[in-house]
């Protein structure tokens, strides 16, 4: 498995990114905010698909 590491900041506590958000992501994420850790280790195909998702919900949001 191929990981990442993503910035907690930016995803945890965002709720628009919640919906798309695979639960595994959200745990990572989760653990490092409550451990005080500016960073996670995530699964990368996991977070790239949570990215795609989340572009083209925000598309249609803007329209």
């Amino acid at each position: 498995m191929e990981t990442i590491k993503i910035n907690v900041n930016d995803y945890y506590g965002i709720a628009s990114y919640y919906s798309v958000m695979p639960e595994e992501i959200f745990d990572e994420l989760e653990l490092a905010s409550l451990k005080g850790e500016e960073c996670a280790v995530v699964n990368k195909a996991l977070f790239d698909k949570m990215i795609v998702e989340y572009q083209e919900k925000m598309k249609k949001w803007k329209r």
